[in-house]
């Protein structure tokens, strides 16, 4: 395949990808659903709704997170209102992360009985009260029926499914990386030019993809995918046109030792950050997406010095 030349920006947008679908990723997340719904249908409810509850999380890790779907309070706030609970009680440590919440909860009965009726009491808890907007206190509290709404496996399905969002999130950008490495496996098996994520000297930063080695980083590459928005798009951007400046300023220094950047990116969350996204573009030597990942190695090829290909020589169309 030739080398293209790098697209205009508007010519960029056209090829992006807003939703990425990953037939495996789909498949995954479809048996991940499958598994906590099954496990929530067979919740066998106690008299005692605090006991009942504690028993409920204690059960199972995703269980807590239905339940922050079920009241709509997002895990981040959540977490606000336990730090305030802990500030009220005079523990001023820093901040619990989920996974030690889970931990806490399988552990300790009590603890887990404690968060049980933060659930169960909302705004009507004393000690919360004094600390927590009732914004935030009314979300936390359960509808009084829950029991019966986690064994409606359609209403319980939905609820699964917006509690995974931000793991899904998650696992697209794994995949989408997961798949340009192996594009560059490839490279490596049929030229032998290796590829390492590390910290380049020239830049002084660390770089996702370095060819043939972060001591000769001829080629640098950058990957990004994102679905929703954040303000560290603004961040990046700017950080990765600071990185651009490094490599044009070593190239104009050294001509016969040409490095290249390239930025790999996609995603609606991009596309919903237009002017960051324009950054992005404007900040490397090639922009490539999902759909233009094939353009990979004849970028190896052309800038990666012959020395280098040590399984097949540097195709002869590359040289020069």
């Amino acid at each position: 395949m030739p080398l293209e030349p790098k697209p205009l920006f508007e010519d960029f947008i056209k090829t992006c990808t807003p939703l990425l679908k990953i037939p495996a990723l789909e498949q995954e997340m479809r048996e991940r659903v499958r598994s906590i719904v099954k496990g929530l249908l067979n919740f066998q409810p106690s008299k005692d709704p605090a006991e009942n509850l504690k028993e409920f999380m204690k059960r199972d890790q995703n269980f807590l997170g239905v339940l922050l779907a079920l009241t709509n309070l997002s895990q981040e706030k959540f977490l606000r209102v336990l730090t305030a609970k802990r500030f009220a009680e005079k523990d001023f440590g820093r901040e619990w992360n989920i996974e030690q919440i889970y931990k806490k909860i399988r552990k300790n009965d009590e603890f887990a009985k404690e968060i049980a009726k933060l659930f169960l009491e909302g705004r009507n808890n004393q000690l919360l009260a004094e600390q927590v907007a009732d914004f935030y206190l009314d979300q936390l509290s359960l509808p009084a029926n829950w029991p019966e709404v986690v064994r409606d496996e359609n209403l319980v399905g939905n609820l699964v499914r917006k509690k995974l969002t931000g793991e899904y999130t998650d696992l697209k950008g794994d995949h989408f990386e997961r798949i340009i490495r192996e594009k560059l496996d490839r490279i490596h098996k049929r030229y032998g030019i290796s590829h390492f994520h590390g910290q380049v000297k020239l830049i002084g930063k660390e770089v996702d993809h370095v060819l043939p080695s972060l001591d000769d980083p001829y080629v640098m590459i950058m990957v990004s995918y994102m679905e929703t928005t954040s303000s560290g798009q603004t961040q990046r951007a700017n950080e990765q046109q600071a990185i651009y400046e490094k490599v044009v300023g070593h190239n104009v220094r050294y001509p016969k030792e040409k490095f290249v950047f390239v930025n790999v990116v996609d995603g609606a969350g991009w596309l919903a950050r237009r002017s960051d996204l324009r950054k992005m573009h404007a900040g490397c030597d090639y922009c490539l997406n999902m759909k233009t990942l094939d353009q990979l190695e004849p970028i190896v090829c052309k800038f990666v010095p012959k020395k280098f290909f040590t399984n097949q020589a540097k195709p002869e169309e590359s040289e020069g």
